[in-house]
């Protein structure tokens, strides 16, 4: 079987309604640009039937796989898990409610192609976003800039990956500060980062999880445990 040059990473938490239509636009896209993909979805023990879904879309299409979590273990754990069975030789995570124009995929690949190893996605805006939400973003990613000493202008949007980067690098954040995590380790090693503009879109269905305190408060200890560590 020929492996795909994408593998498109869905973790997903009680998302039957928004898996349907997002998975058919990202394939349409993708079709469109003429990138061979696999899609992953890891349920991250849904209480609803995001299983059934993902297993009718499998069904329907093909090229869908579906990883399960025995119990909900939070936002950012289904990376890990799904990287360990990822086939591509780029990875892409993407929330199960899209939240990007599915024709700007194709942006990064073509970075990836050009010779990045790390593509990070800079979202057009943040329109849904309560004042409190905001702040909380802007102020994570100053944190991020200054006790890392880093450029990259956001670090928690969708970011594509060569695969063979995570042959060196470990995982220890198990929150949204994971995709930050991964930045550092990769700039620290030498691999070429790079930013592209995406156009942003809002949930339309179910309920986002990131802003919740208990996820920003999980986001600050990954934060500062992973400060400790390195000093």
């Amino acid at each position: 079987m020929t492996a795909p040059e994408l593998s498109v990473i869905i973790p997903a938490y009680n998302e039957e309604e928004n898996l349907p239509p997002t998975i058919e636009v990202v394939r349409a896209a993708l079709a469109a640009a003429g990138i061979l993909h696999e899609f992953l979805v890891v349920d991250d023990g849904s209480r609803d039937r995001t299983r059934e879904v993902t297993r009718e879309l499998a069904a329907r299409w093909g090229g869908i796989r579906l990883i399960e979590h025995g119990v909900n273990r939070g936002p950012g754990s289904g990376i890990p898990t799904g990287l360990a069975q990822a086939r591509g030789e780029y990875i892409i995570f993407i929330p199960a409610d899209l939240a990007i124009e599915p024709a700007d995929l194709a942006k990064f690949v073509a970075a990836g192609r050009a010779g990045a190893d790390v593509v990070v996605g800079l979202r057009s805006d943040r329109r849904d976003y309560s004042p409190a939400r905001k702040l909380v973003s802007h102020v994570n990613i100053f944190l991020i800039q200054v006790l890392f000493n880093l450029r990259i202008r956001q670090f928690n949007y969708i970011h594509l990956y060569r695969r063979k980067i995570f042959e060196r690098i470990t995982i220890e954040s198990r929150g949204v500060f994971l995709t930050a995590e991964v930045v550092i380790k990769a700039r620290d090693l030498g691999y070429r980062l790079t930013e592209v503009e995406a156009r942003y879109v809002p949930r339309e269905r179910g309920e986002a999880s990131c802003g919740k305190p208990s996820v920003i408060w999980q986001t600050v200890r990954d934060l500062f445990g992973f400060l400790a560590r390195r000093w």
